[in-house]
């Protein structure tokens, strides 16, 4: 390994909470998956979009970048699978890996996370005032057997593969750019309502 960082959208959820696919709705006139391709592009060497059947047409359309849908055998399981399809398609020694639903997000959140990195750690997570965000995190390349070994148990929530690694957790106390839409209400108070806020 050279020490590749390659960065992650993870856009396979079904955005049923929200109604229609969250990585299309926009803030400022961008669609949310724009804000978060700009975080991580200035540290990637390489970024890929992992998605769902039915929007992986959409995203080659609108993105200069490769897209894939899960493995076949770990479909649907959730941004585990997501991860371990990255690490499949693309090697590298560390994966930057975010959510299409954080239109707040930062650059400087992943410079951090780089930066603080401990020798021997195989993850990087963010705890934005106790509260953890696996989402948005360095993940290395050594985690794929132990991700593999997670999907084929079902065990598919991201605390099981951060209780069984070597984990680092890096503090935060900005809350902004780690705000999740997840359901039309979190648009209406965080994105609706500013825009009014500011044409007022």
């Amino acid at each position: 390994m050279d020490g590749k960082i390659v960065g992650v959208l993870l856009a396979g959820g079904m955005s049923r909470r929200f109604g229609s696919a969250k990585s299309f709705a926009e803030k400022d006139g961008k669609p949310f998956y724009h804000w978060s391709i700009e975080a991580l592009r200035p540290m990637a060497d390489a970024l890929i979009v992992i998605t769902n059947d039915d929007l992986k047409e959409k995203f080659n359309d609108e993105v200069d970048m490769d897209v894939f849908t899960d493995v076949e055998n770990y479909s649907g399981k959730g941004p585990l699978a997501g991860i371990y399809t990255a690490m499949v398609h693309r090697e590298a020694s560390w994966y930057a890996i975010i959510p299409t639903d954080v239109p707040f997000i930062e650059s400087k959140v992943f410079e951090r996370l780089w930066d603080e990195r401990k020798e021997g750690v195989q993850a990087v997570i963010p705890v934005v005032n106790g509260k953890f965000q696996p989402l948005i995190g360095l993940y290395h390349h050594t985690l794929k057997p132990t991700i593999r070994e997670l999907l084929e148990d079902d065990r598919l929530m991201m605390r099981a593969l951060l209780d069984k690694v070597e984990t680092q957790y890096v503090p935060f106390v900005e809350e902004t750019p780690f705000i999740n839409i997840n359901e039309r209400k979190d648009y209406d108070v965080h994105i609706r309502d500013g825009l009014r806020d500011n044409d007022a």
